[in-house]
Order: structure tokens, then sequence, then C-alpha cells
């Protein structure tokens, strides 16, 4: 089944389609509670009816003004609910713009006072945000409630409505054609709006169109791995923006048991993860390195496995080889870890297996030559260029430097976000014009080894501008990481007169006691003196545990980290 064959978002017709051919396959599995005895209960939805919730609420949707490009704020966690609308919204060609609370409660009212949204379509929660906080405008009278608000105690509030002028699903309700109309847009038009996480800097409103959003969704299937002419997907949507995936392939969609609003990635429970992954038979799932590790943890602290798990894809920060290796010990005897690399504006762009990284290319890492993230996925090309800090006007103004040496990278494909939506300052800073195809500077540098692959070697504005040259955080960490006791490490800047002084921030492992920090010291030190660090680290603190970013709950927020370690030298 080729996926957007016209280069036009449109799930519903997917839906449609497999709803004719396959009414009975399950699209969604959804959470319904307890059986009893730690037994959960699940509400199976099949095409069939997926795709007539769809069209009944698409042409409700008309009915309210909600059409071809209306901007739609769309905040709602994975659920069936969710998706019914996350797919009616691409039946009328609506610009759904996605902003994750992570970012702060008041920056989203500001970053969505930017792009001045029409709509707004959310879970309780977010409505009660748009309310106190003011999510778009308050004027907005096209609103949408996705589920029924509860009471303490599990009641749900029936009888009036919980938030004046929403309308629920069910209100949307209306006749739908027996042959639905396709939108009135084109590959060139506004498909959707992701923020950036926000992590080095204000979140940024990443457009895609059409023709773009349609290649990340390909892009995902070719490194999923699907062959939806042969087998049925079945998917976990751990990450949201993810979630429409197993159904563009015309596969199963399970929910999560995870409650977003209060659960970042390290706070998920691995046990139920695992659960779920069992009971549903689980063949894929996308999830930040916090999550995958702590997930591989509890399965083999109680000796549990996942036999229908053959896929996993690690992304939103470098995932580590003594976590594949864990996670690989509890998967399907054939199953595989994937590190995709990308950003928001470009994902994926690159892939690295387990078994590639585990040969060798680990090794590499912890002896310092940076983080292998694989190679370049089919029609995406990458250049590496000398470090500007600032905007760069032409590609001509750009040096492509050679194999092996460090710069920073740049990445192009139709998969890439063209602009950022209504933010043209923003749009100058991380676009790189070129009159054969823009580039898109991912903030990273790195560089291309003798067999095309990418390493990377940290952010450009979190190199450490020493006064011998500048150092880059993951060509060091990696080093100390490698010690048992070291949880993780982090490299950052300190100003000083004549250049910033490198300062290693170290998060122990939990059992580690702080009489045991002197000790430690003195290895740490020795093993920088053996990987020729020695001359480059200023100083090693130690902290017990170091700022992550609320996404992912992976990056590590080093400017933040700099200020406390500047406070302590």
């Amino acid at each position: 089944m080729e996926p957007f064959p016209d280069d036009i978002f449109n799930l519903a017709d997917i839906v449609l389609r497999v709803a004719r051919e396959d009414p009975e396959r399950i699209a969604v599995i959804d959470l319904d509670g307890w059986e009893g005895h730690g037994r959960r209960r699940y509400r199976r939805h099949t095409y069939a009816e997926l795709s007539a919730d769809v069209e009944s609420v698409a042409a409700g949707l008309r009915e309210m003004g909600i059409a071809e490009t209306t901007r739609t704020v769309f905040m709602s966690p994975p659920s069936y609910e969710t998706c019914v609308m996350g797919v009616a919204l691409t039946r009328v060609g609506a610009l759904s713009i996605w902003i994750d609370p992570a970012v702060g409660y008041r920056n989203v009212a500001e970053r969505l006072g930017h792009v001045n949204p029409e709509a707004f379509v959310g879970n309780a929660l977010a409505h009660i945000g748009r309310v106190t906080f003011g999510w778009g405008p308050r004027t907005l009278r096209k609103l949408v409630l996705t589920e029924s608000p509860l009471l303490p105690g599990g009641r749900i509030i029936t009888g009036f409505p919980p938030f004046p002028g929403a309308r629920s699903i069910r209100s949307l309700r209306k006749h739908a054609s027996a042959e639905p109309e396709s939108p009135s847009v084109g590959p060139d038009d506004p498909c959707i709006v992701l923020y950036t996480t926000g992590s080095t800097g204000p979140a940024k409103p990443t457009l895609y169109r059409h023709r773009n959003f349609c290649q990340v969704f390909r892009n995902a299937h070719h490194s999923w791995r699907w062959d939806p002419d042969n087998e049925v997907p079945v998917d976990m949507a751990v990450f949201p923006a993810f979630l429409f995936i197993p159904i563009s392939a015309g596969g199963t969609m399970v929910v999560p048991p995870i409650d977003f609003a209060r659960q970042g990635p390290a706070k998920v429970n691995s046990a139920a993860l695992i659960q779920v992954i069992n009971d549903c038979e689980v063949g894929s799932f996308f999830g930040a390195p916090i999550l995958i590790e702590n997930l591989a943890r509890e399965a083999l602290a109680r000796h549990l496995t996942m036999p229908s798990l053959k896929r996993v894809i690690a992304a939103g920060a470098p995932i580590t080889g003594p976590v594949e290796e864990m996670l690989r010990e509890v998967m399907a005897p054939d199953g595989e870890v994937a590190a995709n690399y990308g950003a928001t504006e470009a994902m994926p762009s690159t892939e690295l297996g387990s078994r590639e990284h585990l040969h060798g290319l680990w090794d590499m890492t912890e002896r310092g030559a940076g983080i292998c993230v694989g190679d370049a996925l089919p029609g995406v090309e990458l250049k590496i260029i000398d470090i500007v800090d600032g905007p760069i006007d032409s590609v001509e103004e750009t040096s492509e430097l050679p194999t092996g040496r460090v710069g920073e990278i740049l990445v192009r494909g139709v998969h890439v976000s063209p602009e950022y939506f209504l933010d043209p300052d923003a749009t100058r800073k991380n676009k790189v014009p070129d009159p054969h195809g823009d580039w898109h500077r991912f903030g990273d540098t790195g560089y291309l080894d003798a067999q095309g692959r990418l390493w990377v070697c940290g952010r450009v504005s979190q190199r450490v501008k020493a006064a011998g040259g500048d150092v880059f955080p993951l060509q060091v960490e990696p080093l100390f990481d490698a010690h048992p006791k070291v949880r993780r490490s982090a490299l950052v800047g300190v100003p000083a007169p004549a250049g910033e002084l490198p300062v290693l921030c170290v998060e122990v492992e939990p059992d580690v006691g702080k009489h045991e920090f002197a000790g430690l010291h003195q290895e740490l030190l020795a093993l920088a003196a053996d990987c020729g660090m020695g001359n480059k680290i200023h100083a090693i603190l130690f902290k017990r545990r170091l700022p992550v970013d609320p996404r992912h709950n992976s990056k590590i927020e080093r400017p933040q980290l700099a200020k406390w370690a500047a406070r302590q030298l």
C-alpha cells in the first residue's frame, strides 16, 4: 500500500481504503481499565468503526468551520478519540498545530500567540490550560473537547458543558457521504506545525507542507522496516508526534499506559509498558533513550521478555551501546534497536542499527570518536561545513569540509521542514539558501567518515571554546561514562579571560556514596590522562542529578549546568 501517492497528507483515505478491503482489521487498541488480578482490559476498534467515526466527525468539523488550512491547535494524548479527531482533521485539510506543554505553560501561551490559532481541539486538561493560561486567543469559538472530563472517583461529568462553547466529539457526528471528498489542498499547502523542544531557546513553530510531511512518514516506514503488503504492523505510540505512523501503514496503533500530562519519559511505569507490549503483541515503538533504558532494566530485573518486539527506534538524544545490549536481550531473537538521528525540522534523517553499532563503532565512541548515527536515509543529503556562529545567507558563503573533519552538520531532503511558521527570523537563522534546494542547520557538530556515516560531536552552541581550540562534548563524555560508577557526564564551558574552561560535570550511579567521590575523582583524572584528555579538562565536579530537557528527559540542559559549574568554581 503506497502511502500518500499524491503527496497529500490524508490519513482518512488510507483508513477508508482499509475499511473497505479488510473492515475487521484492528485499527486502535485502547486501554479500558482492569479485569482484576492485575489483568488489563482493552477496547479494540476496527478500521470499519474508525472510518465511520472519522467521516461523521469530519462532516461536523466542516459544519462548525474547521476546514482547509484552518489553524487548529491539537493537544490530546494518544487514545481512540484522539485518533478519530486527528484523522478527521486530515479529511478536512486543517492545519494542525502541535505543541508540548512541557515547554512551560506560560511559554505555550506566548508561542501560540505568534501563530494566531483559529480553532482549539484538546482533552479536558488542554482546555483548562487554554482557559487558565491563555493558550490561544480568548475569542476562540471553534472549540472541540476530545474526551469527557472526570470528577474525583472517575465519574464522568454529564448534564452541562464543562467548557463554554466547546463541542464534544459526539455532538459533531453528522451524516457522512458514502464517497467522501478529498480535501481541497495541494502538496505545497501547509499541513502541520510541530514545535521544537525549546531546550536551546524559545520553542520554534516548524512548518511542514503536505509534500514534506508525507515524506516524513515514508522515511518512518523505511526505518521501521514495515512491509504493509505482507504484514499488519502493530506499533505503540509512545511519542505523540508519531501517533499516526501505524495508521498510515494500515496497521494497529496501541495506546500506551502513560499519563502524558504527568509522566515524562523518565517517569513512565516500565512494568505497565511491558505488560501492554506483551498483551497486545506490539512489534515496534519509538521512544526517548531514558524510557528505553528503564524498560530494559525493568525487564532484566524481573526476568521478563517481550517476544513480539522486533523494532525499537530511539531518538531525541544519543542511545548508548550498553542500553542497546540490554534491550536486545529481552526483545525478539531477531529484534533490532535502531538509533535515528534528526530534529523536529528533519525527522528522521539517518539511522544506525544496534548490530552495526555494537560491532566496533561504540568502542570508537568510548575512545573519543563522537557518536555514530549511521547512514543517511534514502533521498537525504548531508553536508559538513566550517562552523559559523550566526545566520548564513547563501550556501556559497560556506566551506565544505573533507572526510573526518568536525564542522557544522547540514541536511537537505523532501522530508525537511522548509521554514518556521510566521517566523522569518528563525527561518533565516536556521536555513541556508541554495539555488538547488535549501539546507537545514541541525545546530550540531559532527563529521562524515570514509564510509559516509555521520558522527555527531555535540551542539554547535555547546562546544567549549577553550584557549587551545574547540572541545566537543560528545568526543569527551563517553570516555568517562564508561566508568562503572558514572551514570552520565556533561562537558560545559565556564568563561575565563583566555577562553572557556572545560569542566566535566558528573552524575554518579545511585549506589555511589559521597565518601567515594575523592577516589572517583582521582580515577577519572587518570582516565583523562590515559586518553589524552588530561590537558583539556580543567575541573571535575560531582552533581547528584544532571538537569535534562522536559520532553525527552534525555538531553542534558547544558546552559543551566554551565551556570551551576561557574558558581562551584
